[in-house]
Parts: structure tokens; sequence; C-alpha cells
């Protein structure tokens, strides 16, 4: 996986001087459980490097990482710092509690806590206040009337 996100982003990073290929505008990396790549604790590995490169110069380049996990207290600083938007689930108490999460007041902090099955809050700058999503039922699901 390393050798893979090194040379991908190495292409935006470090663009090769003949222009025989064409290189994409933007880049975007998915990466789920990011805290086991990226975790909060001091430990350093050369795959927590690349993603904390990517997290905090990517964007500049065109490179776009887009990143799920469960607690997002468990990733290191600089990557959820770097975070313009956040999408959070219904999370428990002890995790809201996080300091990653002063971002949001407490009557919201509480409100997460009781999210159902497919709502999420949606933050972002652009927004004054985070604002809540709600993913519809799949169509085998909906009863008909």
């Amino acid at each position: 996986m390393v050798d893979l996100l090194k040379t991908i982003y190495s292409l935006k990073a470090e663009p090769p001087e003949s222009n025989n290929e064409t290189i994409p505008e933007k880049i975007i990396f998915f990466v789920d459980e990011l805290n086991k790549y990226a975790p909060s604790r001091d430990r350093t590995s050369p795959l927590t490097d690349l993603v904390l490169e990517i997290a905090e110069r990517g964007r500049s380049l065109g490179v776009i990482l887009i990143s799920a996990q469960q607690f997002m207290s468990a990733v290191h600083p600089r990557v959820t710092g770097n975070c313009a938007t956040k999408v959070i689930g219904r999370s428990g108490s002890a995790e809201i509690m996080q300091p990653d999460y002063r971002f949001l007041d407490n009557e919201i902090k509480s409100n997460i806590t009781r999210l159902s099955k497919g709502e999420l809050l949606l933050s972002h700058a652009v927004y004054r206040q985070p604002i809540k999503i709600i993913f519809p039922r799949p169509v085998f699901k909906q009863q008909e009337f």
C-alpha cells in the first residue's frame, strides 16, 4: 500500500519531465479505518508519514484524502486538523467528549449519541452550524401505501 500511495502521490508532487502521460487533475484516495494507518499516538511508519504528507499538502496539489473511522480521536491530530469537512455518525458519549469534537456545542454532542441509522452530521466552515443528513431507506425496505 505504501508503494501505491507513494507512486501516485509523487506524480502530483513531482510531475515527470516528459509529458507523454496525462496526469489526472484530481486524485482521490479513500482510506477506511484511518486510525490504523495514522494513529494518534506517536508511533511513526512510512505509511503514517505518507498519510500525514497527503493530509497536509495534498489539497494544494489536487490530491484529496477521504477517510472513514469509528473514532476520530484515534486519528493523528495533524490529519484531523487539516480536515475541512467532517461527517459524524452516531457515536458514544465517551468519544464525543474527546477534544477532537470541541468544534461542536454540548447540545449537538448530546444529539449525536441519539442519531438513528442513516442519519449523519456534516460539519464544514461554509455552514454556521453542522447540518443533519438523512439517507432514505432502501427501496426494498420502504412500505407501499
